[in-house]
């Protein structure tokens, strides 16, 4: 029954990678960005809190509009006076231009965190898509390996009818089989696995079928790497937008206590005869609240938060420099490998060509061909995944430059224009 489930899983797996089960999914890495952009749930949440922001700047733009009051009196000879007040900042010194200052730069660190999540989930895309297209190839070996010893196994079948080969060769065979049908099983539960992380990001069906784009494959070197990693990489744009934060914090916290100017008119109404008149005046007003000194443990708060984000932003410089330089030394050595792993795949190729007609004539042992397939389907999968972990490298400095958003054409480095 397990086998019978992991066979049905495989088959699934197969019409995920040739795409007709999924005929109306989307296709191609590209179509899985715009996918994951578009439904992942953590970028909608994130979305709804940048609206969230931009509606407290509205709320601190609005303190510069007049504030109307009204109040209604009952006096004992039954008569009910009103009095309406419009008061019309005038000048606060700067308490209202540094709330709404700080209330924008809390806006766009929201948004350079926005723009955070969006590449992070891009980024997971594009792995999970790339490890998806390299589930396929082993998946491929797997199933050559399985046919070619299956042809193997009837060979020596037929051998041990007529007496050429021994009934320990069968049972050999049998085993390296054996072996290579489980591999092929638990390599189609691997792929379910993969495909249901991406499905996770994309929240629907996506195709893999077509490659990855050969201008995401084209890095420049990795001097320019790092340079526009600093340039275009969200954490960065983060980091400067909470220092303008924090400076702006440092603004509204010393002007907290400064006086407003309001332009005051008052107009009251009575039953009295000649008792409605209306009174405009200049009101300067002030509070000092703890006689000053919340004010000052305030201001100085902020000013250490604005230098504890300047030494994050450094931390995060560094961190970025370290991690392209290592993606880009990882990507260099799995193309070495690549290449001695290609040599060695084609002279095991020929080795088993020889040895099969070598055991034919009688020359080799029946182990020694066994032992020849075996190496070469694992030279062929170390090679399948050297040229993945090339693939994801490559994506995720892809990623860290900027070169995903060119692909959907959603610049996440707009604060640059």
């Amino acid at each position: 029954m397990k086998k019978q489930g992991l066979l049905l899983l495989g088959l699934l797996c197969g019409g995920l990678l040739s795409g007709p089960l999924f005929a109306e999914g989307a296709s191609g890495l590209e179509e899985a960005l715009r996918a994951t952009l578009s439904f992942h749930p953590a970028l909608k949440g994130k979305r709804a809190v940048v609206e969230a922001k931009g509606h407290v700047g509205d709320t601190a733009r609005a303190q510069w509009y007049p504030t109307l009051s009204g109040q209604v009196a009952e006096k004992d000879n039954h008569t009910h006076p009103a009095n309406l007040r419009a008061r019309q900042p005038v000048w606060t010194f700067g308490r209202i231009d540094s709330a709404i200052a700080y209330a924008d730069a809390d806006l766009n660190a929201e948004d350079a965190d926005l723009m955070r999540v969006r590449r992070q989930l891009m980024e997971q895309t594009a792995v999970a898509y790339a490890r998806m297209q390299g589930m396929r190839d082993s998946l491929r070996i797997a199933e050559e390996n399985v046919a070619n010893l299956d042809r193997l196994y009837q060979q020596i079948q037929r051998r041990e009818v007529g007496q050429l080969a021994s009934v320990t060769d069968g049972r050999l065979a049998l085993a390296r089989l054996v072996q290579a049908r489980i591999m092929k099983e638990r390599m189609e539960g691997e792929m379910g696995v993969v495909q249901t992380e991406l499905f996770s990001l994309t929240q629907v069906p996506v195709a893999i079928n077509q490659g990855i784009p050969e201008a995401l494959l084209r890095l420049p070197s990795v001097a320019e790497v790092e340079t526009l990693a600093q340039e275009r990489n969200p954490d960065v744009h983060l980091k400067n937008q909470r220092i303008l934060m924090a400076q702006a914090e440092v603004e509204r916290e010393r002007a907290v206590a400064m006086p407003s100017v309001y332009l005051q008119a008052d107009r009251t109404f009575s039953h009295s005869a000649g008792s409605n008149d209306t009174m405009v005046t200049l009101v300067l007003e002030s509070a000092i609240e703890n006689l000053g000194f919340a004010a000052i443990g305030k201001s100085k708060a902020a000013v250490a938060r604005h230098q504890a984000g300047l030494e994050d932003l450094n931390t995060t410089r560094n961190e970025l420099r370290r991690t392209a330089n290592s993606l880009y030394r990882n990507r260099q050595l799995q193309q070495n490998m690549i290449g001695l792993l290609k040599q060695s795949v084609a002279e095991l190729t020929e080795t088993l060509a020889s040895f099969q007609r070598q055991y034919e004539a009688g020359q080799k042992a029946w182990l020694d061909l066994l032992n020849v397939q075996r190496e070469l389907t694992e030279q062929r999968q170390q090679l399948v995944q050297a040229e993945n972990d090339w693939l994801i490298y490559t994506l995720k400095l892809a990623s860290l430059i900027g070169m995903l958003d060119t692909l959907v054409e959603e610049p996440l480095h707009r604060w640059q224009h």
